[in-house]
Formats: C-alpha cells, structure tokens, sequence
C-alpha cells in the first residue's frame, strides 16, 4: 500500500484540484439528469490531439494518471525532473513545504489550474484563432511536444475526474474497478463502464469482452452490461454536490476519514465552495454529510 501524502500538500492539491472538479460535475450532471459528459470545448481538444479515449489505460494503474501530469509537465526527461522535485522537496522545512508545492505550481502551469481551465473553457473563437496562428509558425519538432504535452495533460484531467466521480459513487476508484474487471470480475466491469463509458472503446480488454457478449455467449452478463450503460453515473439528487467532490478528492488521498471536520469547512469555504445550493453551516453539518456520503457509497445513489 502506497503512503499516503502529507496533509498540508493534499489539503493544497485539493484547492487546486477541486474547483475544477466541481465545475464538471455540476455544470452536466445538471444539464443531463444525472449523466456527466466533459464540456464541448474539451472533447474538441482530446479530438484535436489524438488523444481518443485511450487515456482509459490509465486506469490499469493509480500511478499512471499522476504520470500523464508529470510527463506533460516535463517533457524532456520527467524522471530526472521529478528526483530534482523530490530531494528539493525533502531538503525544505516542514512549515515551508506547502508554499514550495504552490509556487511550484504556479511556475510549471503558468498559475493554478483553475485558472487554466478556466481560461480553456472560456476561450473565445478569436482565442483559439490566435492559438491556431501560434502554433502554425512553431517548428515540426515543437508543434509535436506540444501535442504531447496536451495529450498527457488531458489524459490526465479526464482520469483523475472520472476515477474520483467511480470513487464517490461506488466506494472504489476506477483504478481498482478497471483492475479487477481485468482478472474477471463481472460486477467490477459493469461498475467501470457506468462511470466512463469510453472504457468500452477505449481499451482493448473491454471493447473485446462487450463484443463477444454480443454473439450470445454470456446473456446474463450482457443484460447486466446494457443494464449500466443505460444507468446514469448519479441518479438522485444531490444536495451539496461541491462537498461531496471535496469529499471525495480528499477520500482519494486517504485523508476524509482523519481531518478535523473545522479543517474541511474551512477548506470548502475557503475554495468559495459555498455556493452550493444548501449553505454548510458548522462543523456539525460536515460531519452530518460525511455520514451520508459515506453511506451512499455502500448503499447506491
């Protein structure tokens, strides 16, 4: 079992990581009655860079998403970058960690990530005229790592919400689900296929078992495949579904259950995440809805 991270970065990761999330979440699960799909401006660009949806691969393994981000961020030689990070890292004052992880931040991604993808989904058709001329005068050799660059990044957007949305909803990320679909568990297939459908066209091992399920060679299991295909990733309402994303990204790095619920609420205040439909008034209400969180984990949305 890998450790988990320290509190102070994940509490930072999850600043930055969270909005995002959110965004994706509220905005088209609302529009789609429980179906959650990435805005257009997105899909275009995993179109644009060929990514498809082989950044499912991913899911075979929990590092490998963290991978997609570190290699789009260096380029050149990510496993000589990431030791320098690490033995920086190591070498600083505990007290001065948390800054070196947001500066550090802000210099690979040109600000926080939240502003990045705001930036990518606001971008206006003169912006992406202006990028298109851009990357035109650039080099062959540019314009290549460039695309890499953008293929590993959003491989690793797409991942990372979808493997935290499988986490909320069934208790297990889809890096647990995709695994034990592979050894043969049926009930973990039809788990992962109802979080991100693209899994059955994106890797070889599902778009191969969907297909021989339709000669007729295991009905029950091709009704119970159909049955999560057409089954939304959330069914039923939820009322603070920006906590339920904080929830869950802090679920990810193991740190839900041992915050303080007065760390988490100030937190989810200080991301402006109270803008949820219900406001979360102290620290009685946090816990309250870690409870039912924890819950519909078990028992279903």
């Amino acid at each position: 079992m890998q450790p988990r991270i320290e509190k102070s970065i994940a509490i930072k990761l999850a600043s930055e990581l969270v909005p995002i999330c959110v965004g994706l979440l509220m905005d088209y699960m609302a529009k789609r009655n429980g179906w959650i799909k990435m805005p257009k401006e997105f899909e275009q660009i995993r179109k644009n860079s060929n990514l498809d949806d082989s950044y499912v691969l991913a899911y075979e393994e929990e590092n490998r998403i963290l991978s997609c981000l570190m290699k789009s961020l260096f380029p050149g030689d990510p496993t000589k970058q990431l030791n320098q990070f690490d033995d920086e890292f190591q070498a600083i004052k505990e007290d001065e960690k948390l800054k070196f992880v947001d500066s550090y931040l802000c210099e690979k991604l040109g600000g926080d990530l939240f502003y990045l993808f705001e930036k990518i989904s606001n971008a206006t058709n003169e912006d992406q005229e202006i990028a298109r001329k851009e990357l035109e005068a650039l080099s062959e050799n540019e314009k290549r790592e460039i695309f890499l660059s953008m293929q590993l990044f959003f491989a690793y957007i797409y991942a990372y919400f979808y493997n935290h949305i499988a986490l909320m909803v069934h208790g297990q990320k889809l890096t647990t689900l995709v695994p034990l679909a592979l050894k043969g568990d049926k009930k973990a297939f039809c788990r992962a296929i109802q979080i991100d459908r693209n899994i059955l066209t994106g890797h070889p091992y599902f778009r191969d078992t969907y297909a021989r399920l339709q000669t007729g060679e295991d009905p029950n299991f091709l009704n119970s495949v159909t049955a999560y295909i057409d089954r939304p990733a959330i069914k039923c309402r939820i009322d603070y579904p920006a906590l339920y994303m904080l929830f869950a990204v802090l679920d990810g790095f193991k740190w839900l259950n041992d915050m303080k619920a007065r760390e988490i609420l100030d937190l989810y205040n200080g991301m402006g995440l109270n803008g949820d439909k219900g406001y979360i008034e102290d620290e009685n209400s946090v816990i309250k809805k870690r409870i039912e969180y924890r819950n519909k984990q078990k028992n279903g949305y």
